[in-house]
């Protein structure tokens, strides 16, 4: 008898777990809205941010981002002399945006791939406002001080990313994306100033 007993609660036991793992891989693919930080590294330069996503149907975020670059010029070089001294050439700008887009993001392949791994097509528009403060120009002696140029134009973005789960409802993005960019008049040398991103962000799901 207690054997059977023993028996029953064993196999009650398996059963529970059985059912437990086939509901953990049935379980519905996560949609919830998200926030966090991003880091950009850009053809030119550095930038950080923040988001927020509001989940709607069809696993589509709709967002907002707002971010701050640090770029650098085209032909800048660094190069360090025979003393150990870093040296700077062609340093003549010192350029920052500041982007505001309204993004929207599409997770694919939602039911074939696990839940902790999330592609994803990402579509950003919005406007960009530039600062440059330029450096002091040496002419045969003479300091020439070049004037501060402030520009503001719209900047789009298309890119191709995955979220992966890093614990319950925090995640980590890698994405690559292109963001084009062009002012109404020249900034820092030019006015196209489109370029290649890599993208990291660290964000919740809320």
């Amino acid at each position: 008898m207690k054997h059977k007993i023993r028996t029953g609660v064993v196999l009650i036991i398996l059963l529970s777990t059985l059912m437990s793992i086939a509901q953990e891989i049935d379980a519905p693919p996560s949609h919830k809205n998200e926030r966090g930080l991003s880091f950009s590294l850009a053809t030119a330069g550095l930038g950080l941010g923040g988001f927020y996503r509001k989940a709607l149907p069809h696993f589509i975020h709709l967002g907002v981002n707002l971010e701050f670059f640090i770029l650098r010029d085209d032909k800048e070089f660094e190069f360090i002399d025979n003393f150990g001294r870093a040296f700077k050439i062609n340093d003549v700008n010192r350029f920052f945006t500041i982007p505001l887009t309204v993004e929207l993001k599409k997770r694919m392949f939602t039911n074939d791939i696990e839940d902790d791994f999330r592609p994803h097509i990402l579509a950003q528009a919005g406007v960009i406002y530039g600062m440059n403060f330029p450096r002091d120009i040496f002419v045969d002696e003479d300091v020439v001080k070049p004037k501060n140029q402030f520009e503001f134009t719209y900047n789009f973005i298309v890119g191709i990313g995955v979220d992966v789960t890093t614990r319950e409802n925090y995640f980590f993005t890698i994405r690559t994306q292109y963001r084009y960019v062009f002012f109404p008049e020249i900034i820092a040398g030019k006015r196209n100033h489109s370029a290649f991103e890599i993208k990291l962000e660290l964000g919740g799901q809320l």
